[in-house]
């Protein structure tokens, strides 16, 4: 396991060049001029003329890799054209609050989909059974943004419990992190639901209610231990899609975090914002994942890594 986690994490480097090369390709080719929405709408042509030389922008493309890649080997990730604060310390600033709701999201998914799942396996073919299915297939299948605005329609605008927009409490947070962990609730219970199934139909779990276990201690003990693995599975990669899916809700609620962030400097081309948060975003789905992979050996010891 040591040596799968170290050649891993060797391989860290290689990935992260290769997104900001095509991040930097994608942002540099695309039509516009960066250093002109730098300027604002008043400015003259000798004013863009200087941002492009003050960011370097007047350069052929290698150069300017080569000069962002030099800077990213010592960690400075640029300063943004709009805030001309280091990139670094934006990111620093908002990632905990995308962190914040993509844990959260994570959590409400979890905590309420394996149960629903679990029970909905038990008792197949029943009301609660056909209840969770059409949970799942609504949860799929309703937009992000379309729940969000639902839900701040109702319980912000209506009931007036929960505050709209904004992050200074946790029920700031309610909303946010419920647009972001409902749909998935139906991909868990799903999932859950398909793979208890297959685990209860198994020998083993009859062979334990043949030895005297308690069915609850078939369930928790055996079935779920066994079900859990494409649970993990799917728990990383979804993890990347919360995180993706942060953008669109941190947009929603107006929550100060690295997603709305990224969203901002796209809309003015603030290149060096954008390539900063992408390079981040990506090393967080590849952390989750490795450490995805090191749950699995925990769950099952049977499982090697060659």
């Amino acid at each position: 396991m040591g040596t799968y986690v170290l050649r891993r994490l060797l391989t860290l480097p290689l990935m992260l060049l290769g997104v900001s090369i095509a991040v930097f390709l994608v942002l540099h080719l695309i039509p516009g001029d960066s250093a002109r929405m730098a300027a604002g709408p008043d400015a003259t042509e000798a004013d863009v003329q200087q941002i492009r030389v003050n960011y370097g922008l007047d350069r052929p493309l290698a150069v300017q890799y080569g000069i962002y890649l030099t800077k990213l080997l010592q960690g400075d990730l640029g300063d943004s054209f709009q805030t001309l604060a280091p990139v670094t310390e934006d990111i620093a600033r908002t990632f905990p609050a995308t962190l914040e709701l993509t844990v959260a999201g994570m959590l409400i998914a979890l905590i309420l989909g394996v149960p629903l799942g679990v029970y909905s396996a038990l008792h197949p073919r029943g009301s609660a059974d056909r209840l969770v299915t059409s949970i799942a297939v609504l949860g799929i299948s309703m937009p992000g943004f379309f729940l969000g605005l639902i839900l701040m329609l109702v319980f912000a605008s209506v009931l007036g419990w929960l505050p709209p927009t904004g992050r200074g409490s946790c029920a700031h947070l309610v909303l946010p992190s419920l647009t972001l962990g409902l749909p998935y609730v139906a991909t868990f219970a799903r999932l859950t639901r398909s793979n208890m199934l297959d685990v209860l139909s198994e020998d083993f779990v009859r062979t334990a209610r043949a030895k005297g276990l308690s069915w609850s201690q078939v369930i928790y003990r055996h079935a779920m231990r066994n079900a859990s693995i494409p649970i993990v599975t799917i728990l990383g990669l979804d993890f990347g899609r919360l995180l993706g899916g942060a953008v669109i809700v941190e947009t929603v609620f107006a929550w100060p975090g690295m997603g709305r962030y990224m969203v901002d400097a796209i809309m003015v081309r603030d290149i060096y914002v954008v390539q900063g948060t992408i390079l981040v975003f990506a090393l967080s789905v590849v952390l989750i994942n490795l450490t995805v992979d090191v749950i699995y050996g925990i769950i099952d010891p049977r499982i090697i890594y060659s």
